[in-house]
C-alpha cells in the first residue's frame, strides 16, 4: 500500500519527549472530496507511534528479543479539519506520562496544515511478556527516565463500550485478507477501521461530517475469516461491532457524526 509521502526532515526532540514529521497526502490517502480520509489519519498515527518507539528502544524488534510485544487496546481520534490532497501536514506523537506499575499506557497525536489543528488522537497500550501475562510498564523495556512532553490533546478516558448487538443490526460481513494481515500474522489495528467504514456510503465519507472514531480491540482475527460488522444509530452516535466466527467481538467502536447546525 502507497504511504503519505514524507517530507523535509523528521524532528526527533528527545530533550521534549516528542517526534515530529511532514508529509504529502498522496491520492490513496483521499476520498472523493480530494480530501483526507479517516483511514488515512489512523495510518499515518500508526506509523508515527512504530517510528518512535523505534528511535527510544522499544520497537517491535527490541521487544520482541525480550519476549515482549505491544499490544493496542484502544484508540481514538477526533477529526477537525480535512487537508486536501497534494498538502503538507505535519504529524506529532507522545508517549503519556506512566509508573513502573502501570500496565498500560497512553500515547497522544496531533495532525496539522499549517497552523490549523485537523486531528488529534490517543492510543492505550499494553506489553505482553513471554508468558503471556501483562507486564507493568517497569518490567518492560521502556525507558521509565523518558522525558514525558506535556503538550495539548485529548485527555477524555476511554469509552467503555456495551455489546448488545442484534441480528436485525448487521451491518455486513468482511472476509480478512491477506493484505489485511501485518507483522504479528493478524489482522492489523488499522484493517479494522477499513471494515467498519466500509458500511457507511462514499458519500458520508467525502462530506467531512464524521467527528470522531473510538475503537476498542478484544480479539486478533486471521486471515480468511469472515466477519459480520454490526451497527447501531442513536442520533449523532453510531455504536459498531466487529464479530468474529465464534460470536465473540473482536472490536467495539463508536463513529461520532457532527450534529447538524
Amino acid at each position: 500500500m502507497k504511504k503519505l509521502a514524507q517530507v523535509g526532515k523528521e524532528q526527533f526532540m528527545e530533550e521534549k519527549g516528542y517526534y515530529e514529521r511532514s508529509f504529502i497526502l498522496a491520492p490513496d490517502d483521499c476520498g472523493a472530496s480530494a480530501r483526507m480520509t479517516p483511514l488515512a489519519a489512523f495510518r499515518l498515527f500508526q506509523a508515527m507511534a512504530a517510528e518512535h518507539a523505534e528511535r527510544i528502544g522499544v520497537g517491535g524488534a527490541a521487544m520482541a528479543a525480550r519476549g515482549q510485544f505491544w499490544l493496542t487496546v484502544h484508540c481514538r481520534v477526533d477529526f477537525f479539519h480535512w487537508p486536501a490532497l497534494a498538502r503538507e501536514v505535519r504529524a506529532v506523537t507522545w508517549p503519556e506520562r506512566c509508573g513502573e506499575k502501570d500496565l498500560r499506557c497512553d500515547r497522544s497525536y496531533s495532525l496539522y496544515q499549517g497552523d490549523r489543528l485537523a486531528a488529534l488522537g490517543r492510543t492505550q497500550w499494553a506489553v505482553l511478556g513471554p508468558a503471556g501475562r501483562i507486564l507493568p510498564m517497569g518490567q518492560t523495556g521502556f525507558p521509565m527516565d523518558f522525558p514525558f512532553a506535556e503538550l495539548p490533546g485529548i485527555s477524555d478516558a476511554p469509552t467503555r463500550f456495551r455489546d448488545d448487538f442484534a441480528p436485525e443490526d448487521r451491518a455486513g460481513i468482511y472476509t480478512v485478507r491477506s493484505t489485511d494481515i501485518d507483522v504479528g500474522r493478524h489482522m492489523n489495528n488499522v484493517a479494522y477501521v477499513r471494515a467498519l467504514l466500509d458500511c457507511f456510503p462514499a458519500k458520508t465519507l467525502a462530506d467531512g461530517s464524521i467527528a470522531s472514531m473510538e475503537l476498542h480491540y478484544a480479539a486478533p482475527c486471521y486471515e480468511g475469516e469472515q466477519l459480520t460488522v454490526y451497527q447501531k444509530r442513536e442520533g449523532s452516535l453510531c455504536r459498531m461491532a466487529v464479530k468474529r466466527p465464534d460470536g465473540k467481538h473482536a472490536v467495539l467502536a463508536a463513529v461520532r457524526f457532527r450534529e447538524e447546525a
